[in-house]
């Protein structure tokens, strides 16, 4: 009975040495990697790439739709003639 609890007692020594020396050093990311760059997915301040590529697309379309505007004021096309004889409904 004192083998059985000797020889438990040596394998716990062992299984707690072993995951002592390997200890969290399962990942692959360095420190040093981590502290060059702690945030990799951010590509400004406080944006993702993602987030980024939105408010471009954001931008784009308001520009877009505020040249047809323009143009449509330019050309006349943003209301109805003045000189039919028949008044135009909005």
């Amino acid at each position: 009975m004192l083998k059985t609890h000797a020889r438990r007692a040596a394998c716990l020594v062992l299984g707690v040495g072993a995951a002592a020396l390997v200890g969290c050093s399962g990942s692959s990311v360095s420190a040093s990697a981590i502290r060059a760059n702690p945030t990799p997915e951010l590509v400004t301040l406080h944006q993702r790439q993602a987030d980024v590529d939105n408010q471009y697309a954001f931008m784009r379309n308001a520009n877009h739709r505020m040249i047809l505007s323009d143009l449509s004021r330019f050309w006349y096309t943003d209301r109805p003639s003045r000189l039919t004889p028949e008044p135009m409904s909005r």
